[in-house]
């Protein structure tokens, strides 16, 4: 008997209710909260400073412009509305006052109570949630609309984070199931080294751009505009589509000194500057690029933008892992709309561990722009191509499957000195329409040159294709 009462347990033990499926638009639409009658509600006019709970009951949250120099916890099924230009600011630079707002939407896989924030009056943008250093935000099942007023003051997007630019990165934004739409600028901006939590995830933005462009020099309406580090964590499951501009924008830093990756979001990156990577401190740093990436460099004078990587003189070596799939290959491009050879410069790799470097199902072209290298390798004596290593010799053939197309002066400039053999790194990939550098002429894969020293490639350019 109690065997099988024991058996006749299991059915009950393996039911339960089933999960239904969100959409962004029903978080918009306040999903199963009651219907809100929109009284005066409260008025938010003051700076923050101590912990402060805006419940559903004493919606509408009316806010104008203020700090946060404590924790505010708005409940689900609040309604917070912010005047025209609001600019929240939480937390404070430097060593200031902390500050946390937490917005506690919930969805319990049947039932769905949003937070929703928005515009006081339909058509009256308001300004930003700007993080600052000692400040934190934490969003859950929220909405938040009609922010990045171009008009009001230190914004550039509907939530804004501000980080030291000094290493950890500071992962003060924390976004679980976020509908960020019709911000007038960007969706969202993190800039010295702030960044998403680990366990952030399914972002929403759209809408992104909805306001002119004050100078048309300086693009708006992407999702989201980044520098690195903050790139690698990017919350997983986003969709970033049906903005101005659908694509990631990269800034550039002075110097990128810990570990970054390009993960595919589903749009492409375009990066607005150069991106420099290495740590003065000498440890190994790992550049991470996800099969399915896009990546687009804007043009710069010559084509100096690019990727360098590592640097010979501080010892600062930076490991490439770019591994591309037959079916979801890595493009590394011109951001022009009319692409030509020489428009960036490629990779510009100063150092590299001799192990563990990937470079497989990777297009890279356009590239042969200024690179300020000369003379390393026995190919043309301007060191400019596709990738360009100068000063280090990696241990195997670890470019893999790739294509070289549309370049100036060599698909990959073996710019190292060795009497060894190899390693071969034209095996296994395709060069297409590289062009000569003039007077000094041109290489698929350049040849590296021997330590016996100086003149030992004897004419210049010489090849291993």
């Amino acid at each position: 008997m109690r065997s099988l009462s024991i058996l006749a347990a299991v059915p009950l033990l393996a039911c339960g209710p089933q999960m239904r499926t969100i959409t962004p638009d029903e978080v918009v639409a306040r999903g199963n909260c009651p219907t809100m009658m929109m009284g005066a509600g409260t008025e938010h006019a003051m700076n923050v400073t101590a912990d402060e709970t805006w419940t559903a009951a004493g919606s509408p949250h009316v806010v104008s412009t203020l700090r946060v120099e404590a924790n505010v916890t708005i409940e689900a099924c609040a309604l917070v509305v912010l005047k025209p230009n609001a600019v929240v600011s939480v937390g404070n630079g430097g060593t200031g006052k902390a500050g946390k707002i937490t917005a506690a939407g919930t969805f319990d896989g049947t039932k769905l109570s949003p937070v929703i924030i928005k515009p006081q009056t339909d058509g009256q943008r308001w300004g930003a949630f700007f993080v600052n250093e000692t400040g934190a935000l934490d969003l859950s099942y929220t909405a938040v609309l009609g922010g990045g007023n171009r008009m009001a003051s230190s914004t550039n997007a509907a939530i804004e984070a501000r980080g030291t630019q000094v290493k950890p990165l500071q992962k003060k934004l924390r976004m679980k199931y976020v509908v960020v739409r019709d911000s007038g600028s960007q969706g969202i901006t993190l800039r010295g080294y702030s960044a998403f939590t680990d366990d952030s995830e399914k972002l929403f933005v759209s809408g992104s751009g909805a306001e002119p462009e004050a100078d048309p020099r300086f693009f708006t309406g992407f999702p989201l505009d980044i520098q690195p580090g903050g790139v690698g964590t990017i919350p997983k499951e986003s969709t970033l589509t049906g903005n101005r501009r659908d694509a990631i924008y990269i800034r550039s830093v002075t110097r990128l000194d810990v570990d970054e990756a390009f993960p595919n979001r589903g749009v492409p990156y375009i990066l607005n500057g150069e991106f420099l990577m290495y740590d003065l401190a000498g440890s190994t740093l790992t550049l991470t690029i996800e099969a399915g990436v896009t990546i687009k460099v804007e043009k710069n004078g010559g084509g100096s933008l690019g990727l360098t990587l590592g640097n010979k003189a501080s010892n600062a070596p930076v490991r490439l892992v770019a591994k591309g799939t037959a079916a979801a290959p890595i493009l590394l491009t011109s951001a022009e709309a009319t692409p030509a050879a020489g428009d960036w410069k490629g990779i510009a790799w100063g150092n590299g561990p001799g192990d563990g470097n990937a470079v497989e199902s990777v297009t890279i072209e356009y590239a042969g722009g200024t690179t300020g290298s000369r003379g390393f390798g026995c190919g043309p004596l301007s060191n400019v191509g596709g990738i360009i290593i100068t000063e280090w010799r990696p241990n195997d053939a670890f470019v893999k499957s790739s294509t070289f197309r549309n370049l100036i002066g060599a698909g990959i400039v073996c710019g190292w000195l060795s009497d060894q053999p190899g390693p071969d790194l034209s095996a296994s990939n395709s060069f297409s329409n590289i062009a000569a550098v003039p007077m000094e002429g041109v290489c698929n894969v350049t040849k590296w040159a021997p330590a016996a020293g100086v003149g030992s490639c004897g004419m210049r350019p010489v090849c291993v294709n």
